[in-house]
This record gives C-alpha cells, sequence and structure tokens, in this order.
C-alpha cells in the first residue's frame, strides 16, 4: 500500500459527519448497502452490528467492504464527502472494545453511552483507499449538461 500524508480536512470532515454507508457483498457476490453511525481514529473507521445482520454475515465471510460519508447540500459547489475501500474486521479484544466504546461516547454523548455492549459486535474498516470529495472550489456548472464533475483528491491509495 502507498500511504500518503492524508489531509486535515479530512480528518476535520470524519470528525463533523455522524453516519457511513457500508457496501457489503456475501460470497456470492450478493450485494447489500447498510446506513450506520462511526466513531473513527484516523482514517480507521468503526461501527457496530448486531451479530445475526446482513452486514455482520458479509463481512465474517467477505471483508472488503466499500464505503461512503457524505451529506446533501443544495448548492452542488459546496458538495464533499468521502468515498473509500478497504477490509473490516470484528473488534474482538476488550481493551479495543473499551476503546472504541470511548470513541463512541466522545461523538454521541447521551444516557446510553454506557449501556451495555453483549447484543452488538464492533467492527473496524481499514481503509486501502481513500478519495475526498470537496466542490468548495468549483465554481460552475456546465449549462449544456446535466450534472457537474465532482472535484475528486486521492488521499489515500493503495492495493491490497
Amino acid at each position: 500500500m502507498i500511504v500518503q500524508e492524508i489531509p486535515g480536512q479530512v480528518f476535520d470532515y470524519f470528525a463533523s459527519q455522524k453516519t457511513v454507508t457500508l457496501a457489503t457483498a456475501s460470497p456470492h457476490g450478493d450485494p447489500h448497502a447498510s446506513t450506520f453511525m462511526y466513531a473513527n481514529e484516523g482514517p480507521t473507521l468503526y461501527f457496530w452490528a448486531r451479530p445475526t445482520s446482513t452486514t455482520a454475515t458479509h463481512l465474517r465471510s467477505n471483508p472488503r467492504t466499500s464505503f461512503a460519508i457524505d451529506e446533501y447540500v443544495e448548492d452542488w459547489n459546496r458538495a464533499k464527502g468521502i468515498q473509500g475501500t478497504g477490509n473490516a474486521e470484528q473488534v474482538s479484544s476488550g481493551d479495543e472494545v473499551a476503546k472504541v466504546v470511548g470513541l463512541f461516547a466522545d461523538k454521541f454523548p447521551s444516557p446510553s453511552s454506557g449501556a451495555s455492549t453483549t447484543n452488538i459486535t464492533f467492527f473496524k474498516i481499514i481503509p486501502s483507499a481513500l478519495q475526498f470529495i470537496d466542490n468548495s472550489g468549483v465554481t460552475s456548472i456546465s449549462g449544456d449538461e446535466f450534472g457537474m464533475d465532482f472535484h475528486r483528491q486521492d488521499v489515500l491509495t493503495g492495493t491490497d
């Protein structure tokens, strides 16, 4: 894997958003997408799922995943997001689970942040590729074509 220095605005965007849409596939290639709340430490994403969910079942047999973190904005010139691919793995160490619970409690403070985690499984996604979409510098939308080109920056590239 080729690792670049990931720009600070990418980490700011990770911190500012609350949900990630994950795409998984069964061993037979059946696709599935779900949205989860997430916490992160650097570019590593953490989320939780019920152990019997489609996402958890897929990831146990096929850890490859793609994901998107984004938000809808009326003005396409303000569109931002992160797209990535990586491998997911179950968080099984008690120390790491405690760290992840702390990350979630910091990002999502609520009375239930100290509740039991016995009926959920934490996963982490270690990205192998990340693209940062940032249209804030784009000033025009073509009047001749539908849509626009989104400005993408590869901020982590590599092969597994």
